[in-house]
């Protein structure tokens, strides 16, 4: 690589293990890092892993909090009182005018506190948006509830009122709360922040949102086909899924529709949802988590692969990843991909909670083997522009890294710090 500025960089992240789409990308980037020769540090809120992501790696030993006793996990998620001392500390002791922090996850275990000890080096920190936390309380711009997905603004009265959480309202205010929190020690909205989205449609979320989009950078993930070599889905009959099975994520939507459809549907995953699906569905064939190989043998079986997300999904990892190995994709208008995928010819997109729509699109996907050539056709061609390789996705980064380090020296922070480091006078709802 070229010479540059760039010397050392601090990845933040609640995990230091691969448990995720933000986690696998945050080590990533952490081993490619090193390997180029910048010096990088990876704090994490999580117990050391067997493998640490890279040498310099700081674990707080902190549990998710899903599996924290429910007021410890009220508590910390709201402050983590340790993650903002440890990286405080790391600043003083490390900060240098060439040092890049980079947030890639912070709401499962570190919590806003973080973001009051980054607030003095905001002009060198990135925050990386896999979801949408930084604009909507419960992450998602879904109601949980109503299983649709939300069009109230953020933080507005109407979207306070509403009880859209999955557990109750009580969590609501919670995340409402810490929303709030973080707004208040690193503003989003009153101010420029270095924000990275991975799909270009997130900004009419942020928007709506109001957050201030003067350095929001698009850059897509990077992704590997789950084939090595493209396969003829023309030829078989099987229709995947592949995901949590979270009701989010509408497993049973698409186990209803193949029913419906009369089409064989394979599941790739596991969840809370696995025993409904094996009591109600037993016709769907279950294969739990996969490592790559054998998720690569499975797959090659595969006609479709099929989304039904009741959230407006990001990004779609697993849509493109089948896309670049030549298999055609079903997936809901809601998926900020599904506009890309229909207008490519990639795949069929049915209307988000139509259910009917979706056993349709199944049944022309199913009939008609001359359409998925066609489609396999075009996925091939169009996946080299849909998102990056892992080597691209690295140079994307060091880009963004640099220009950040020039933004910085040009001095972009126009209001003045409190006396904690922190912005002052974010209001309370919007």
């Amino acid at each position: 690589m070229a010479d540059r500025h760039l010397a050392h960089v601090v990845i933040i992240n609640d995990r230091s293990s691969r448990v995720g789409g933000a986690s696998n990308l945050a080590v990533l980037s952490a081993k490619m890092l090193e390997d180029v020769g910048v010096g990088v540090t990876y704090f994490a809120g999580d117990l050391a892993p067997s493998e640490k992501p890279v040498a310099d790696t700081i674990n707080l030993g902190g549990m998710p909090l899903v599996d924290q006793g429910r007021l410890a996990a009220l508590a910390s998620g709201i402050y983590n009182a340790r993650a903002y001392t440890a990286l405080r500390d790391l600043v003083l002791a490390k900060d240098t005018p060439s040092t890049i922090y980079h947030v890639h996850g912070w709401s499962k275990i570190l919590s806003p506190s973080i973001f009051r000890a980054l607030a003095s080096v905001r002009q060198r920190t990135i925050l990386h948006a896999h979801d949408y936390f930084l604009a909507c309380p419960n992450g998602g711009f879904a109601n949980y509830r109503s299983h649709e997905v939300c069009r109230l603004r953020p933080m507005s009265m109407q979207c306070l009122t509403t009880q859209c959480d999955k557990r109750g309202y009580h969590e609501k205010l919670w995340r409402s709360a810490r929303h709030m929190l973080r707004e208040n020690f690193y503003t989003t909205r009153d101010m420029p922040a270095n924000i990275v989205i991975v799909h270009e449609r997130m900004r009419e979320y942020f928007a709506r949102a109001q957050l201030n989009g003067k350095y929001i950078d698009t850059i897509r993930n990077p992704v590997q086909p789950f084939l090595t070599e493209p396969g003829s889905p023309w030829q078989n009959r099987k229709f995947f899924f592949i995901g949590r099975l979270e009701p989010e994520k509408g497993f049973d939507d698409v186990a209803k529709a193949a029913r419906l459809a009369n089409v064989t549907l394979h599941v790739i995953g596991d969840g809370a949802g696995r025993q409904m699906l094996e009591q109600h569905y037993p016709e769907v064939v279950l294969h739990g988590w996969q490592d790559r190989s054998h998720l690569r043998s499975i797959v090659k079986d595969a006609r479709a692969v099929v989304f039904s997300s009741r959230v407006p999904e990001p990004f779609g990892l697993a849509a493109l990843e089948a896309v670049s190995s030549g298999i055609p994709v079903i997936m809901p208008d809601s998926a900020l991909l599904g506009s890309e995928i229909a207008s490519r010819g990639c795949g069929l997109v049915f209307h988000s909670g139509d259910g009917e729509g979706f056993a349709d699109a199944l049944r022309i996907m199913a009939s008609d083997d001359e359409l998925v050539r066609r489609m396999s056709a075009r996925c091939l061609q169009a996946a080299p522009t849909m998102a990056h390789t892992e080597a691209s996705w690295g140079e994307e980064l060091m880009d963004l890294y640099e220009r950040v380090l020039e933004r910085a020296a040009a001095g972009f922070l126009t209001k003045p710090l409190a006396t904690d480091g922190t912005i002052g006078g974010a209001p309370l709802f919007y």
